[in-house]
């Protein structure tokens, strides 16, 4: 699930983006036809260094890897060790509590004996 829905989002902001993308440029169309050439200039090379610095950085790094269905490669090296470290104690905490059941059980049969022991046996 995780890898399918992590492309869906990813795709999902490339079109965003890429909608944005084209919004800017019809803005810009227009200021052209009311302002002259200028603004457009500057505009162009504002929309190129915010895209490249988006899709170069660590933001298009995340898409590609969202994209890919890859990790990061940021994860510990050692996850693996504290996962199984971490199963290994659930696993003993689970005999731990079946021991722990047993015992109890153990207890309820030896109070009933006790209080069936402590009783008459009937009229004499």
């Amino acid at each position: 699930m995780g890898s399918k829905f992590s492309k869906l989002v990813a795709m999902l902001m490339v079109i965003t983006m890429l909608g944005m993308g084209i919004g800017f440029m019809v803005f810009l169309l227009d200021q052209v036809i009311r302002n002259g050439m200028e603004g457009v200039i500057l505009g162009m090379a504002g929309l190129g260094g915010v895209s490249l610095i988006l899709f170069r950085g660590p933001v298009g790094k995340a898409l590609a890897n969202m994209l890919e269905g890859t990790s990061s490669g940021r994860e510990d090296p050692m996850l693996g060790m504290r996962v199984a470290d971490i199963e290994d104690r659930l696993q003993e905490i689970s005999l731990e509590t079946q021991r722990m059941t047993e015992l109890e059980d153990r207890l309820d049969f030896a109070e009933r004996l006790l209080t069936r022991h402590g009783e008459p046996d009937g009229p004499r």
